[in-house]
C-alpha cells in the first residue's frame, strides 16, 4: 500500500512538473506571434474612433455615423463580451458632428466628445455628450467661440471633466491647444489655451498624480526653428496653469496622437515620424517614452519609407505596450496595423488585418480576459467610403489542460 502511495505521488509530481513546461512553452511562443482574430463586426457607414471595455464586461463604441440629412452623427453603440450589438444611438449636435472619445463615468453613464457644425455658421465647436447606461441622452453641450474648435479627449476628475483639444477661437496663434474644465453637469468652469504663434493643437489628455494635467498634441510654434509641426507634451496644474512644455522629434513632420501614463511614473507617446532619405521620405509608426519632467528616455519607429501611423497605444497586462494604426500597402490602400513592444519599445510582433480601400485602427484597449480590442475603419473600394468597425483578437498566453 505504501509503495503504491509513492507511486501515485511521483507519478503526480511528473504530471505537474511536464505540464508546467509544457505551459512556460506555450507562454515563450505565443508571446512572440501575433494573436488571430477572435470575432470582427462591421456596419453601417461612419468610422469607430474610440472603445471601452463597460464595468459589466462588455464594450461601448464611439465614433461618426453617416446621416443623410445632417452628413454626419456622434454615435453610441453597445456590445456584449462575445461582440453582439445591444444598441445603437444616435446624437445630431448641429450637423456634421463625430464623437473622438467616450469614458464610462459614475452610475454606468457615459461621455462623450468631439465636434459639431456651429450654430452660426460652418465653424464646428466641442460637443460634449452625457447620456445614460443605455445611450439615452442626459444633456448635451457646446463650447468653443466663432471660429472652428474641437474636442479629442477627455477624462473625468473627481469634480466634473476635463477636454482637451484644438481652438482656432481663442489664443496667441493660428490654432492652439485647448483645455476646458467643466463640472458635472457641463457647466463650463474655465478654459485655457496653450501655444504660440503658429497651428498647435492637443489630441490626448491624462490627469497626473498630482491633480495637474498633461496633454500630448503637436506644434508648430516650438520646437527645431522651422514651421514643420513637432510633437508637443505640455504640463499643467490642477487649474490649467502651465508648469512646462517640451517637444519632439525631427527636421519633418512629427505628430502624436495618443498618451498614456507609465508604469515607472513617466509617459508614453504614440504618433508618427516623417523620415526623409535621398531616396524621399515617407512616415513610420512613432513611440516616445519621457520620464515625469517630459525628459525624453527614447524613442521608436516602426515601418519603411512608406506611411505608417500610430493612433492610440495601451499597456499590455505581460509588458510593453501596443499599439494600432495603419500601413500603407503597394494596392494604393492601408491595413490595419497593430504592435506589441515590450517596455523599452522593441518589437515583439507585428499584425496587419488586411482590406480594400483604406482601413486603420483607431483605438485599443486590452480586455479583461487579455485579448485586444480595436476599434476603426473598414474600407471598401471606394476610398473615401468606410463601415464602422471593432475587431477583439484572441487572448494570448492561454493554457487549456
Amino acid at each position: 500500500m505504501k509503495k503504491t502511495l509513492i507511486f501515485l505521488l511521483l507519478t503526480l509530481i511528473l504530471i505537474i512538473t511536464i505540464t508546467g513546461i509544457i505551459f512556460i512553452k506555450n507562454q515563450n511562443t505565443a508571446s512572440t506571434e501575433a494573436p488571430t482574430i477572435e470575432w470582427e463586426k462591421a456596419f453601417g457607414k461612419g468610422e469607430g474612433n474610440s472603445v471601452i471595455q463597460t464595468k459589466d464586461g462588455g464594450y461601448v463604441l464611439t465614433g461618426w455615423s453617416a446621416s443623410s440629412k445632417d452628413g454626419s452623427d456622434v454615435f453610441l453603440s453597445k456590445f456584449n463580451k462575445y461582440g453582439n450589438q445591444l444598441w445603437f444611438k444616435t446624437y445630431t449636435g448641429n450637423g456634421y458632428s463625430s464623437g473622438h472619445c467616450v469614458i464610462e463615468v459614475n452610475n454606468g453613464n457615459f461621455l462623450i466628445v468631439g465636434e459639431t457644425k456651429s450654430k452660426y455658421g460652418y465653424d464646428h465647436d466641442v460637443y460634449v455628450v452625457k447620456t445614460d447606461k443605455n445611450g439615452n441622452r442626459i444633456w448635451e453641450k457646446t463650447y468653443g467661440g466663432s471660429r472652428c474648435d474641437y474636442g479629442w479627449s477627455v477624462i473625468q476628475t473627481k469634480d466634473g471633466f476635463a477636454v482637451a483639444g484644438g481652438t482656432e477661437s481663442f489664443g496667441a496663434g493660428i490654432y492652439d491647444v485647448y483645455l476646458i474644465k467643466i463640472d458635472s453637469s457641463g457647466k463650463e468652469i474655465w478654459q485655457k489655451t496653450y501655444g504660440g504663434k503658429e497651428s498647435d493643437c492637443g489630441y490626448a489628455l491624462q490627469q497626473d498624480n498630482d491633480g495637474g494635467f498633461i496633454i500630448a498634441g503637436n506644434s508648430a510654434s516650438f520646437g527645431t526653428g522651422t514651421k514643420n509641426p513637432k510633437v508637443y507634451l505640455i504640463k499643467t496644474d490642477s487649474n490649467g496653469k502651465l508648469i512646462w512644455q517640451k517637444t519632439y522629434g525631427g527636421k519633418g513632420c512629427d505628430y502624436a496622437w495618443s498618451l498614456i501614463k507609465s508604469y515607472d511614473n513617466g509617459y508614453l507617446i504614440a504618433g508618427e515620424k516623417e523620415i526623409i532619405t535621398n531616396q524621399g521620405g515617407g512616415f513610420a509608426s512613432y513611440l516616445i517614452k519621457t520620464d515625469h519632467n517630459g525628459n525624453k528616455l527614447w524613442e521608436k519607429t516602426y515601418g519603411d519609407s512608406t506611411s505608417n501611423s500610430a493612433y492610440a497605444v495601451c499597456h499590455a497586462k505581460n509588458g510593453g505596450y501596443i499599439f494600432t494604426g495603419k500601413k500603407e500597402t503597394n494596392k494604393n490602400g492601408y491595413d490595419i496595423n497593430i504592435v506589441k513592444t515590450d517596455k523599452n519599445g522593441n518589437r515583439i510582433w507585428e499584425k496587419e488585418i488586411e482590406g480594400r480601400g483604406f482601413n486603420c485602427g483607431y483605438g485599443i484597449f486590452q480586455a479583461n480576459d487579455g485579448g485586444y480590442v480595436i476599434a476603426g475603419r473598414k474600407g471598401t473600394d471606394k476610398n473615401s467610403e468606410s463601415s464602422i468597425l471593432l475587431i477583439k483578437l484572441k487572448p494570448q498566453n492561454s493554457f487549456i489542460f
